[in-house]
């Protein structure tokens, strides 16, 4: 199943009749949803984080289909959560490259992102001691 597939799905499961509809609720324009969903235009990032906040369901499983939790641990790009933290702070402003002193608000973002991506990395570790012992 591709992303288009899973697009498809998620529209049908959510009882869309059209594309405007679906293309509404990703806040773009139903020629830009109908390309994305013809195949003839990729998914932008900003359409997969819209998909992720409207759906619940992890990147992973847009990109890639991947439901299991052992799966998608094991598939989970490094330090994603410290990556995505860090861009959308400098695209909002709050974070510039001159600048070492960082806000509180700033500050604690970064470091829940930080605490995310630990939790993956001890999981994906632990995944790993697991698949040696079962061998």
């Amino acid at each position: 199943m591709t992303i288009v597939d899973r697009l498809k799905k998620f529209k049908s499961e959510l009882g869309l009749e059209n594309n405007k509809e679906m293309a509404t609720l990703l806040k773009i324009g139903e020629s830009f949803y109908s390309s994305i969903e013809s195949g003839k235009k990729p998914v932008s990032k900003n359409v997969l984080q819209r998909l992720v906040v409207l759906s619940k369901l992890p990147e992973e499983y847009w990109k890639y289909g991947i439901t299991d939790e052992v799966e998608l641990i094991e598939k989970r790009e490094e330090f994603k959560c410290l990556k995505d933290a860090i861009i959308q702070l400098s695209n909002i402003g709050l974070l510039k490259s001159d600048s070492k002193d960082f806000s509180s608000s700033v500050e604690e973002v970064l470091i829940a992102a930080m605490k995310a991506d630990v939790t993956h990395i001890l999981d994906k570790q632990k995944i790993k001691k697991e698949t040696i012992k079962g061998d």
